[in-house]
């Protein structure tokens, strides 16, 4: 593995910023609004970057001159890689400026660092699954053990995030701090304010359920859906590509694809509802997306859903089709009643903007 410099000054009240894992799309779209943000925070000169040697941030170009852009090159395995960094090779992650680290697990290195915890899967589960992916989710909760008393603070999106990792490692309680975030930059500047439906009352349903295919997303969820019911939707949009389609039985399932953020606008537009069916969440953006557009919700009655959408959207229990069926029956008499969703006091509580996220974080940096 090998850094590889791009920039050579350095500044004042200042930081580094961590990222060297964060290659996932979901993740990349927060750091595209999240970095600019940092480096434009009036009170913080942001020192250098770590990025990825993959993925849509392994490209990003800081506007400030002085900061050091820097790439993490894997020449190992992801898992294997991910070890070593976080321990034996942690040591050229020191230094005396505060350390952001956006990448979920801690580094073993000397210095102030915050951590940033995106990921449902560092939490302690209720059982281990012997799987590639529950052995991958074990060490990064044992490199999280091993790493988490070199961390001075952890940022976590909501406050049932922050009970349960507190409860997961009893051992960093009261350095748990809940900074929600905006939407996107992309969305947040579109303009798109909905308060209606589009299509007449007597259409059937256009719904959008905008997920990467990882398991805990629970499209799996579709593929029992009784194709002989009565379901009232016309069109459901997933963002996966046709050969992922997980219920081939339904007709009105559509895959489309990964859609850029101009389509997202277009389709956050035109649908009558956000259908939501991931079973764990650290925060949930696609729910804040509808909530800020003003779309209407259908997601699982679990925790992450409950306390961002509290009783404006209508639940159903995860693992039920027939309680999916019930939830959108219920949706489509609602909507042809009249009614539409008011999100003003569940927004009241999030951020106006990333420079205010910034802000905050840097606060907790430098504290």
């Amino acid at each position: 593995m090998e850094i590889e410099q791009r920039n050579p000054h350095l500044s004042s009240r200042s930081g580094r910023i961590h990222l060297t894992n964060v290659t996932g799309l979901g993740a990349c779209q927060l750091l595209h609004s999240l970095l600019p943000a940092l480096e434009n925070d009036t009170h913080t000169t942001i020192e250098q970057i770590y990025l990825p040697d993959r993925g849509t941030l392994s490209t990003y170009q800081s506007a400030n001159p002085s900061t050091i852009t820097s790439i993490y090159h894997r020449r190992l395995p992801n898992t294997l890689s991910r070890m070593l960094e976080c321990t034996m090779l942690a040591g050229r992650f020191s230094g005396d400026a505060p350390l952001l680290v956006l990448g979920d697990l801690p580094l073993r290195c000397r210095g102030f660092q915050a951590v940033f915890v995106q990921t449902p899967h560092l939490l302690r589960p209720d059982k281990f699954k012997l799987s590639i992916s529950g052995l991958k989710y074990w060490i990064s909760r044992s490199l999280f053990r091993m790493n988490m008393d070199r961390v001075c603070a952890f940022i976590v999106q909501t406050n049932v995030m922050r009970e349960a990792l507190e409860k997961s490692y009893p051992g960093i309680v009261g350095k748990v701090h809940v900074i929600p975030q905006p939407v996107p930059s992309w969305l947040l500047n579109s303009g798109l304010h909905r308060m209606g439906r589009v299509l007449p009352k007597s259409e059937k349903l256009t719904l959008i359920y905008p997920a990467a295919g990882y398991p805990h997303k629970n499209h799996a969820l579709l593929s029992r859906l009784d194709s002989r019911s009565n379901w009232p939707v016309e069109e459901l949009l997933l963002t996966l590509d046709g050969e992922r389609h997980p219920a081939q039985q339904l007709s009105w399932v559509n895959c489309c694809g990964f859609l850029t953020p101009r389509s997202m606008v277009e389709a956050y537009s035109r649908v009558d509802a956000l259908l939501f069916l991931s079973l764990k969440e650290s925060y949930g953006f696609p729910l804040v997306e509808a909530m800020f557009v003003g779309l209407p919700i259908v997601c699982p009655d679990l925790p992450y859903a409950r306390t961002l959408c509290g009783d404006q959207a209508i639940y159903f229990q995860p693992g039920d089709p027939q309680s999916l069926l019930n939830a959108l029956t219920c949706l489509k008499s609602k909507l042809d009643c009249g009614w539409w969703p008011d999100w003003q006091d569940r927004m009241a509580s999030i951020p106006a903007n990333w420079d205010a996220v910034a802000s905050r974080l840097l606060d907790i940096c430098h504290r």
